[in-house]
């Protein structure tokens, strides 16, 4: 059940097994975050941005053969989800330039666990940026 503060996200990722741990770790937050939709390349993660209206996006950088950064301007126009990028890339310049982009923060895959949950409420408590529809 999603209470009127559950923190809605979405995942994206290209790994079956990241989106499954990332799963169990946040829906075992519940109330506080449940995980609402997957995607496991950018054309879902645009469908399930629309369809679901998630408020804050865990987007992996590389999906497959594309560069999940490449769109990050055109996943802001689906809607007013936070993204927060996460990445096993530990090149300083992605990182730069996901927050260039308008990634509210670069978490990367190895970080603790609290790390990226300190992260998601951090950035549905205080929204980086507010997009209107």
């Amino acid at each position: 059940m999603t209470s009127p503060t559950t923190i809605r996200i979405l995942l994206v990722d290209d790994s079956e097994h990241v989106l499954w741990g990332l799963s169990k770790l946040i829906d075992a937050e519940m109330p506080e975050m449940r995980v609402i939709g997957k995607a496991r390349c950018v054309s879902e993660a645009f469908a399930a941005l629309r369809e679901q209206q998630p408020d804050v996006v865990l987007l992996d950088v590389y999906l497959d053969e594309e560069n999940s950064l490449d769109y990050l301007p055109d996943l802001f126009d689906c809607g007013s989800a936070q993204v927060l990028v996460l990445t096993g890339s530990r090149d300083p310049a992605v990182h730069q330039r996901a927050l260039r982009l308008g990634a509210r923060a670069v978490i990367g895959k190895e970080q603790p666990a609290h790390e990226l949950l300190t992260a998601i409420r951090q950035a549905h408590a205080e929204p980086l940026y507010t997009r209107s529809m």
